[in-house]
């Protein structure tokens, strides 16, 4: 009875152990891992890059159906999340040989990235300086159709120094390290820039009149030197 009930568990375990499929054309994989609470994907497109030639693109973006509707009222802990994205980018490297030039993540909804995030601008006596004396954090943008829409508007550059001189980047060693590649460099849009919202803030308990600029989702990566 004991040993019927033993492997009774092992079936049930192995059935509901995680499962990594990778579909495949000339210039794109899509890794999906089906999990009993729904299924995660990372896609891979190949593209021509200026100067490099022919380089890959990760993108794991989890979408409604995974995040819901609300995502800005999401937890979630990239600590967590880390191990299904090596899962399915193991899967990626075994099925074709990748040369990374970007990896393109969202990370507003893991609050340990958003808060580590949040806390470097907070404590940056240059940031706070510079929206301190920032005439204007808006700026009025004219459509195709005529009508104006006013947006949120900073200096990039400045976003970026401060990014630049805090260890952020750090967060996706262990993502990328495996695989020989580290953050070459985080960057912020010139248009349609965005800053966390009073809404997430307050969720991760944080003062909604913080102004905390957003980076690209894409991150650009280099292969680390040997």
């Amino acid at each position: 009875m004991k040993n019927l009930l033993v492997l009774l568990f092992t079936l049930v375990a192995l059935n509901c152990e995680a499962q990594v499929s990778v579909d495949s054309t000339k210039t794109t994989l899509t890794i999906k891992e089906k999990l009993p609470t729904g299924v995660k994907t990372l896609t891979v497109y190949r593209s021509f890059v200026q100067g490099s030639g022919m380089r890959h693109q990760a993108v794991y973006q989890p979408g409604a159906d995974e995040l819901g509707e609300e995502p800005e009222s999401l937890k979630l802990s990239f600590a967590e999340e880390l191990p299904h994205i090596k899962k399915m980018m193991d899967a990626a490297m075994a099925k074709r040989q990748l040369n990374l030039s970007s990896f393109s993540f969202n990370l507003l909804p893991y609050a340990d990235l958003a808060n580590k995030l949040i806390d470097i601008y907070t404590n940056s006596s240059d940031w706070n300086d510079y929206v301190k004396k920032a005439t204007n954090l808006k700026q009025t943008t004219t459509l195709f159709d005529g009508s104006e829409v006013s947006e949120v508007h900073f200096y990039a550059k400045m976003a970026k120094y401060v990014m630049d001189k805090s260890d952020f980047a750090t967060q996706f060693d262990g993502l990328l390290k495996p695989y020989g590649y580290k953050i070459a460099s985080i960057d912020f849009p010139e248009e349609h820039q965005q800053v966390f919202s009073a809404d997430k803030l307050m969720v991760l308990g944080k003062n909604p009149n913080l102004f905390i600029p957003i980076p690209d989702y894409s991150i650009s990566v280099v292969k680390i030197k040997k």
